[in-house]
């Protein structure tokens, strides 16, 4: 894909330095030396956030990102969104997870096909007990949200909603 972007950020520099210079050249015909690359099959692609696309097209890496329905502040306690400060609240935003303690940023996302709102997750986790990869799934309720439940190693937690839906 790198290569596809570079092939075809040089395409264009050399039709913009052609139309400034007032000529309407065809492109060079391949030499012998660096003979034409073969056309390659699109392999079938998974679909990519707008992100994704957006930071592509811009020649930057693209990054994975929380669906929107995810985003907001949560806690483990039952009683832990009453409270001003809680050690169980976490704040999902685009692309991390900020608890207490720990930091964990997104790495890849997979939504989970015939499973609702629930998608795989890729953290590279950071905290005072060193910095680990985690994986996990994570399903919303099917309430608006209210709740989010966080399997981890065959362990389901549950966290409520804090801020408003």
């Amino acid at each position: 894909m790198k290569t596809t972007l570079v092939l075809t950020a040089l395409t264009a520099a050399l039709s913009m330095a052609l139309s400034a210079c007032g000529s309407q050249a065809e492109p060079a015909a391949p030499t012998k030396e660096a003979p034409a690359a073969a056309p390659q099959q699109a392999a079938p692609s998974e679909p990519v956030s707008a992100a994704e696309e957006a930071a592509a097209r811009a020649g930057q890496s693209s990054q994975a990102v929380f669906p929107v329905g995810y985003r907001g502040e949560w806690d483990y306690s039952d009683d832990g969104c009453a409270k001003d400060e809680s050690g169980t609240r976490f704040v999902i935003s685009a692309n991390e997870i900020k608890g207490y303690e720990d930091t964990s940023k997104l790495v890849a996302l997979e939504t989970l096909e015939g499973e609702g709102d629930a998608i795989r997750v890729v953290l590279e986790n950071q905290s005072s007990e060193g910095d680990h990869t985690l994986v996990q799934i994570l399903r919303l309720s099917p309430v608006a949200g209210i709740s989010l439940r966080v399997e981890q190693d065959g362990k389901t937690v549950r966290a409520n909603r804090c801020d408003p839906v």
